[in-house]
């Protein structure tokens, strides 16, 4: 195996650990949400106002941060020079603050203006309310905000796992809060204030984590507001185009949660519970994937002549998809094909009934036909900014955004929430091909031909095998949470099985790996 391949994939080990530990206990946060809340009218203000108030972490967080702060940042220090290195990282701190404090107070200034476009559905007192979750939950977000330039430090110097692992401290923070107002009997809407403070408190114990590690790196944490700096200038020219992307996408969704509004009671947190299902793989495949390669990425545009490096890049970015391939198909499988067991396996408790379990459900088995498509644009998306191209992938995230809400529009009355959902799905699989297509032109090919194919194709048809066996056998009758684990636990054993006899994976090896990590 060569370097850059054994390096990718230690790297992404460890943030796929990471990312596993910090969406499981996210996914208690949501099932002891979901047992105090269910699928309510005070479950949608929360699911709304998390959405709105996620604004400012959505469009200067983790991935705009990625795209324009770690590349410069990885080329000072692969050149050798640190001291310019740290010197960039404090103006970028200071040019970051004063973008989240303006966004920040923007959003507390305008949140029922934002709340009235993006959950025009909402009247009366769930408006009310939903305008107050959200004033609390924009100063929660600047905070991550800050903390994503941390993660970007954390990044750049090889370490993933803190990163990725910290915001179970943001979960853990709302467990408690809930849990005690639940205690307290203090309403459904005094629950749905409780989970905002946890999640603002969350965020400053993140933050703080994030920050005391990066100073090991950086020496200091003083912003520098001295915006001299070339390499400052160069992420600074990048920043349009980068936010253009993540806002028409942030948009998007934002869009697909004003219609879902008109669907009636309940439709807005059946859709977020979807998507936090759809999320737990995503994160993996898509973040997580995309994290561990930019700083290897970018860190190696200097070296050697054009067909040097776009020969590195094609055996990193061949790599990459193959990882992302193989983790895939196993949710892919489960999503589509076992979604109601899993979603009763998470979250049926309470208010979470068998009603709740299905319309999640249909909504969760369509999402999983974006998987494979939604994570490989990511990767795409990362090479062109190793690369320096940010505005390839902002322009086709325009022509995301346009298919997506024109299918949406189209498909939602017909096949209510699920038809929002294809939209989304197939406006993936577009951008994804036109990203890969541009890459390909740019880097004489994508490595593809090196993928082991055949392998791939039977490792899918052995793992859907238990799993279409299960919707069989469970057809017509009401799966318990006993069966329903039983045939999700079936599935994983012979995929782990499966892939470890096609070689598309070595378990001992990745043990070994994450225990000497």
């Amino acid at each position: 195996m060569s370097e850059a391949r054994t390096s990718g994939s230690r790297s992404a080990a460890v943030v796929t650990v990471a990312i596993v530990l910090s969406r499981l206990v996210g996914l208690v946060r949501q099932r002891v949400a979901a047992h105090y809340l269910g699928t309510s009218a005070v479950a949608d203000i929360v699911a709304a106002s998390f959405r709105i108030g996620n604004l400012a972490q959505n469009l200067l967080g983790e991935g705009t941060l990625s795209a324009t702060f770690i590349p410069g940042y990885a080329r000072l220090r692969g050149s050798g020079r640190e001291d310019d290195a740290r010197a960039f990282a404090m103006r970028a701190l200071g040019a970051l603050l004063l973008a989240v404090g303006s966004v920040t107070l923007l959003g507390v200034l305008g949140a029922r203006a934002l709340t009235q476009a993006l959950a025009a559905g909402f009247s009366g007192e769930k408006l009310s309310l939903t305008v107050e979750q959200v004033r609390l939950l924009f100063p929660m977000t600047g905070l991550l905000v800050v903390g994503a330039w941390a993660l970007g430090v954390l990044n750049s110097h090889r370490e993933f796992f803190l990163p990725y692992a910290a915001p179970v401290l943001w979960s853990v923070a709302q467990i408690a809060a809930i849990l005690v107002a639940g205690s307290l009997h203090v309403g459904e809407a005094g629950l749905a204030r409780a989970l905002a403070l946890g999640a603002l408190l969350g965020a400053a114990l993140v933050l703080v984590v994030l920050l005391r590690r990066a100073r090991r790196f950086t020496g200091t944490l003083r912003p520098s507001f001295d915006f001299a700096d070339p390499e400052l200038r160069e992420a600074v020219r990048r920043f349009p185009s980068v936010l253009l992307g993540r806002g028409v996408i942030q948009l998007s969704g934002l869009v697909d949660t004003l219609l879902v509004s008109f669907l009636g009671d309940s439709a807005v947190s059946a859709f977020n519970y979807a998507q936090t299902v759809y999320l737990l793989p995503m994160s993996i495949l898509g973040t997580g994937e995309a994290a561990a390669s930019l700083p290897e990425m970018a860190a190696e545009m200097g070296e050697g002549s054009r067909d040097a490096r776009n020969a590195r890049l094609r055996e990193r970015l061949a790599a990459s998809l193959e990882r992302v391939t193989v983790l895939a198909i196993p949710a892919v499988v489960v999503l589509t094909l076992s979604g109601e067991a899993l979603v009763a396996v998470l979250f049926r408790t309470g208010r979470f009934d068998r009603d709740s379990v299905e319309r999640v459900a249909a909504a969760v088995a369509v999402y999983g036909l974006a998987l494979l498509g939604n994570a490989s644009g990511r990767l795409f998306a990362t090479t062109f900014y190793a690369l320096g191209d940010t505005r390839t992938p902002a322009r086709l995230a325009l022509v995301r955004v346009a298919v997506s809400t024109a299918l949406a529009l189209t498909l939602m009355g017909p096949l209510g929430m699920a038809g929002v959902v294809a939209g989304a799905v197939a406006a993936a699989w577009v951008e994804a091909s036109l990203l890969g297509r541009s890459l390909a032109s740019e880097l004489d090919g994508l490595g593809l031909r090196a993928l082991p194919w055949r392998r791939l194709v039977l490792l899918a048809c052995a793992t859907a095998a238990p799993a279409l066996a299960a919707r069989r056998l469970l057809a017509g009758r009401e799966s318990t949470p006993l069966l329903a684990l039983a045939s999700l636990a079936t599935t994983g054993l012979v995929y782990v099985a499966a892939a470890a006899g096609l070689r598309l994976v070595d378990p001992t090896r990745l043990v070994r790996r994450l225990r000497r990590r």
